[in-house]
């Protein structure tokens, strides 16, 4: 379990990399539906300080998305933290119960956020060495 963070109006905080161009593309349209601001968006490439309030290293958020369920403090990465995410918006909140009714969904897709997670830097023309 991860620290509080000091943002009770958010029902989730959402850690996401700003400099992946692809991430910024989903982010941002994930914004525009965040019509009730539930959602604390926070860019690890420059939100260093909300990261180590939440007990993660910025090696930890790279290496995938982490959501904060800010009413049980629960940390959630992957795919558990988009469906969390998704549960908050509109269009979004039917993509997640499709998924989670789906069966073997959740483990399929967690393999190939996983590889994405892992190649993203690759396919953006990014590298570790830039951060």
């Amino acid at each position: 379990m991860s620290k509080q963070i000091n943002s009770t109006d958010y029902k989730l905080t959402c850690f996401h990399d700003g400099d992946c161009p692809i991430c910024n593309i989903e982010i941002r349209a994930m914004k525009k539906l965040d019509k009730h601001n539930n959602i604390d968006w926070v860019d690890i490439s420059t939100d260093k300080f909300k990261l180590e309030q939440a007990g993660l290293s910025y090696e930890q958020a790279m290496d995938k998305m982490h959501v904060i369920n800010q009413q049980n403090n629960t940390t959630y990465s992957g795919v558990q933290g988009f469906l969390l995410v998704w549960e908050l918006l509109p269009y979004y909140r039917r993509l997640a119960v499709i998924i989670k009714k789906v069966p073997f969904a959740i483990p399929i897709l967690n393999v190939f956020y996983s590889l994405f997670a892992r190649y993203r830097l690759v396919l953006t023309g990014k590298s570790k060495k830039n951060r």
